[in-house]
């Protein structure tokens, strides 16, 4: 495949950038308790890391909306608190980014997590210097799925030429979402989501590690 020309990268956060599951899966596990409701297991929990928390809580739980928002705020309680450091960096993660930077490339980051919280952790691992916009969800849980992040990210740094834009995450909600706005998706594979999974949405390529993306540009 010919070198990717795009100008503007968009980064996940949770199972691209970092190791993430234990603290989400334990504000999960917290949420849960604290509605007086039996938890899987923590390995089990891990689908969780991701997917839009709210669309998760109803597909694995069957609650309703309103009661799924009321569960984000109870787990938000644990995660904003202590669950948002309890992650690693990928290795290779700062070298790609730096070598993407070093390309002249605009990297930016495109989460569902709650983008105070993103920032927090970026600038808790020292990888805020990389990017030059952070978006994500709202406190009030407004941008509630990939797309309305994406496309908040993009209209915040005024790109309009689509092709000169891709998306980079872990899971098919990153694949969909892209496609969704009109762009593409590189898969990683080292993350939470699933190769086939991630080939069945339509990621543009996958990466096996983060070396891969440096190299495809």
């Amino acid at each position: 495949m010919d070198k990717l020309k795009c100008k503007y990268i968009l980064f996940d956060l949770d199972g691209t950038l970092t190791e993430s599951h234990p603290g989400i899966t334990r504000s999960i596990k917290y949420a849960l308790e604290k509605h007086n409701m039996e938890s899987p297991s923590l390995e089990e929990l891990k689908v969780f890391v991701g997917p839009p928390l709210g669309e998760k809580f109803m597909e694995v739980f069957g609650f309703t909306k309103e009661f799924a928002d009321e569960m984000i705020l109870t787990y938000r309680e644990r995660y904003t608190t202590v669950g948002k450091f309890e992650c690693n960096v990928y290795d290779g993660v700062k070298d790609t980014l730096q070598k993407l930077k070093d390309m002249g490339k605009v990297l930016c980051v495109a989460t569902s997590k709650p983008e105070n919280s993103a920032k927090e952790v970026l600038d808790h691992f020292d990888l805020t210097k990389y990017f030059d916009f952070i978006g994500g969800d709202t406190s009030d849980h407004a941008r509630k799925n990939k797309t309305a992040v994406i496309n908040f990210v993009m209209e915040s740094m005024g790109i309009e030429n689509k092709d000169d834009v891709i998306m980079v995450g872990d899971t098919q909600y990153d694949v969909l979402g892209a496609a969704e706005s009109g762009i593409k998706c590189i898969g990683v594979l080292y993350g939470y989501g699933q190769k086939d999974k991630l080939e069945e949405a339509g990621a543009y390529i996958l990466a096996e590690k983060p070396s891969d993306i440096a190299e495809m540009f």
